[in-house]
């Protein structure tokens, strides 16, 4: 989970600024993470302030009724998919929809993401996952 300081920008009232993300939990003024948002439309605020300040992607998620910040997935990252404990290396991105619906990797596997979420799923059930693993769960 991200959390993410913003201000208001004082060159554009109805916009805001990052100034500082952090991975570690911050209190204060102007922190905000995914308990903060109230509508998509204000993830998709501070994705686009936090893409500004960091020079990376980030991208609005929905889930369950809550909204969230998250780093966009990039081409030439490693990644796996993964169900139910097990898990499997499937090569890295090798290419990204410009709506970022679909993820194609180098061993030709594809992936579609699921409504506003940060899920990307292929065939409705495996789970695309970030890094290389290569698990099976111990309960079978």
């Amino acid at each position: 989970m991200k959390y993410f300081k913003v201000e208001q920008n004082p060159h554009a009232p109805n916009h805001i600024i990052v100034t500082a993300i952090s991975d570690e939990h911050q209190h204060g003024e102007g922190w905000i993470y995914r308990h903060s948002f109230d509508s998509f439309e204000h993830a998709e605020k501070v994705a686009e302030a936090a893409s500004n300040f960091a020079g990376i992607d980030f991208i609005p998620t929905e889930s369950n009724g809550y909204f969230e910040v998250v780093e966009a997935p990039k081409v030439n990252d490693p990644v796996s998919y993964a169900f139910n404990g097990d898990s499997y290396p499937c090569g890295y991105i090798k290419s990204i929809s410009k709506t970022m619906k679909k993820i194609t990797t180098t061993e030709g596997k594809e992936f579609y993401r699921k409504r506003n979420t940060g899920t990307w799923l292929m065939h409705k059930t495996w789970s695309l996952i970030d890094g290389h693993h290569n698990e099976l769960n111990p309960h079978f």
